[in-house]
């Protein structure tokens, strides 16, 4: 998506208990890049979500036909543009869109007369929420909106889906939960993940599976609290940030189960952003180093907890014969392990392109494994947390 990222800091601590939850890492040079758009097609290209296809969606600046400001949608996956909205249907500002394997988007647009939520399917363009309905933000996640077509998205005191029709109220404030400050996330089957504060004082990330709330970490273990960038797979693994009682920050999975470290701030990491998770447990994020370039979004995109191994591209880095100065990971990761993403890069002609485009993986994964050693195959050796416990279902504060 075209909105910056927040830039949190979260955590880790020692290893204690087998994992249960498999996680894969593509390795450093595993990826060849595709462009998907950029500033010679348009003047200024945003966003980025992908589809297991390896199509991303992207938004665009423009004008109308009586050339006044507007913003159009459009899909690709490397070769001809597909308009998704017409730069004359009038939105200008948007806030957030995501990409089914359908190829429909969903979009939030925040500026009046066209505010509110909606679906474009190329076509036809359908109203999930505008103002009116009381139930309604202007932001949208890149992983909200599934293959059946409903979007969830939040409000401050409830988490709603929709799609085209009548909302859903998934949770709201009339029970244990206080407010939510978080973006949610949905997975094919319509378990939303999301973020909330209780209004015991705890806080946490918590799924909704068919009315059932789970509590997949809190902060009353060593997690602190800080909770955020969400993703949810159709495993039902969900992927956050969180911060420990020493300061550290870090990036966790978890599945109501077992908690598991991906990536930490105690070693070259100083903060990550944009977290995804994939069907094959596969993870990327963005991530700025300790000793990092300065102004830029973040300074490359990982998928794991070693900054040289697990990087798939960063500030510095040769991107279609051209060295990248900017980069930013748009929540965009599919299931055959493709990213999007957004960059910025001088060619050999001293020019600045700024676009989309995707990383292609081209060697095998690490293995899934069950083991130890499979487990510390994924991250530096000495990172890799695992905190295994049983959690309290919240439906029993009710």
């Amino acid at each position: 998506m075209s909105t910056c990222p927040k830039l949190l800091a979260v955590v880790a601590g020692t290893f204690l208990s087998l994992v249960t939850i498999n996680v894969n890492s593509a390795q450093a040079g595993n990826f060849t890049f595709t462009k998907i758009a950029d500033s010679r097609d348009f003047t200024s290209v945003g966003g980025g979500p992908i589809n297991d296809n390896g199509t991303v969606a992207f938004a665009v600046s423009g004008a109308d036909d009586f050339g006044l400001p507007s913003t159009g949608i459009f899909t690709s996956n490397g070769g001809a543009f597909t308009t998704v909205v017409n730069f004359n249907l009038g939105y200008n500002t948007i806030n957030g869109i995501a990409i089914n394997n359908s190829g429909s988007v969903a979009f939030a647009n925040n500026i009046l007369p066209r505010e509110g939520l909606f679906i474009s399917n190329g076509q036809n363009v359908s109203t999930v929420a505008r103002p009116s309905d009381n139930l309604f933000t202007v932001n949208l996640s890149s992983n909200a909106f599934n293959d059946s077509g409903t979007v969830v998205f939040r409000t401050f005191d409830a988490i709603v889906t929709g799609n085209g029709g009548p909302l859903t109220t998934i949770v709201d404030t009339s029970g244990p939960f206080q407010f939510f400050s978080q973006d949610p996330v949905i997975n094919n089957a319509n378990v939303v993940a999301f973020q909330a504060d209780l209004k015991d004082g705890r806080q946490g990330v918590f799924t909704s599976k068919d009315g059932t709330i789970t509590t997949i970490a809190d902060n009353t273990s060593s997690l602190l609290g800080g909770f955020s960038e969400l993703d949810i797979n159709n495993k039902e693994t969900v992927i956050f940030s969180a911060s420990l009682e020493n300061g550290v920050g870090g990036i966790f999975i978890g599945d109501g189960e077992t908690i598991t470290t991906i990536a930490d701030t105690s070693g070259l990491f100083s903060r990550f952003s944009r977290l995804a998770i994939n069907d094959n447990n596969q993870v990327a994020f963005n991530g700025q180093l300790r000793d990092g370039a300065e102004n830029v979004f973040a300074d490359g995109i990982f998928t794991g907890s070693d900054p040289v191994a697990d990087k798939v591209i960063g500030i510095g880095d040769s991107l279609l014969g051209g060295t990248v100065t900017n980069i930013f990971f748009s929540g965009g990761l599919n299931n055959s392990g493709q990213i999007s993403f957004y960059a910025e890069y001088i060619d050999d002609t001293g020019n600045t392109i700024t676009g989309v485009f995707r990383a292609d993986p081209v060697l095998e994964s690490v293995p899934e494994s069950t083991s130890t050693l499979g487990l510390l195959a994924v991250g530096t050796l000495g990172t890799g947390v695992v905190l295994k416990r049983k959690l309290n279902n919240v439906s029993t504060l009710k």
